[in-house]
């Protein structure tokens, strides 16, 4: 049995910097492919290092994350158009909106902006989106039913409302889930009201969950718990884990 990690910051300098011992021992844990998310371009170009030493686990993903809308560039943007064109780029993100740390409009008008360029990037090279969406759930579902979007996303760390999850869901989305799922009742919705072949599993390392450092090797016991919630066998979920992702990555 091997697992997925969709969504793993590689090239935070907590993981970039031992990633050599890192991955040898999340081998031990049988973890398949590595998603890893970048928040700005240096952590882009990181990602694509890593990922031309281990084609076979890491899947590089580019983007400028919400939190940094504020300091994107022209340039940047047309140094990203021309990076998401390399076949290594798995896919964009992590990209979106956050409306929960910032509540000042004027940067909303800022993430709106980035968020929709990262859209078209996505659209013109045909790779699935990576998505970012704290507090800014409903206006997400907004842009992505406006957009003519053509590629296959994905909702990280969902928890939001039902009624706003429910059209996401009906737009196609994907979701991921961590190990929070335990202790938020928003993100454990996810589990009853989203087909099991829309969902992957996520660390987000290296964020903490109640102490515990999110890690690639948390997959295991994840699926495992995942899977008593769904009453089927582990083995299964982990199987149907992996055609999902290979899914959401094809366009």
């Amino acid at each position: 049995m091997t697992f997925i990690d969709c969504h793993v910051h590689i090239s935070d300098k907590y993981f970039f910097k031992r990633i050599d011992d890192l991955l040898l021992d999340w081998n031990e844990y049988n973890v398949e492919k590595i998603g890893a998310v970048a928040t700005n371009l240096r952590e882009s170009q990181r990602n694509l290092e890593i990922a031309k030493k281990y084609p076979s686990i890491i899947l590089a993903g580019i983007g400028r994350h919400p939190w940094g809308a504020h300091k994107f560039s022209e340039q940047e943007l047309m140094i990203f158009q021309g990076v998401a064109k390399n076949p290594e780029v798995a896919f964009i993100g992590e990209v979106g909106l956050d409306h929960y740390h910032f509540k000042e409009k004027e940067r909303w008008e800022q993430q709106n902006q980035v968020f929709e360029q990262f859209i078209e990037i996505a659209n013109n090279s045909k790779k699935s989106l990576m998505l970012h969406l704290t507090g800014a759930e409903e206006e997400i579902f907004e842009i992505l039913s406006s957009s003519k979007l053509n590629v296959n996303f994905c909702c990280h760390w969902y928890s939001g409302s039902e009624k706003t999850l429910k059209k996401l869901v009906d737009l196609g989305g994907y979701f991921s889930i961590n190990p929070n799922f335990k202790r938020s009742r928003k993100h454990r919705r996810v589990l009853d009201l989203v087909d099991q072949h829309k969902l992957l599993t996520e660390s987000d390392g290296p964020v903490k969950f109640q102490g515990e450092q999110g890690t690639p090797k948390l997959m295991p016991l994840l699926c495992k718990e995942i899977a008593k919630e769904l009453m089927i066998q582990p083995d299964n979920f982990a199987e149907i884990v992996k055609e999902n992702y290979e899914n959401y990555l094809r366009n």
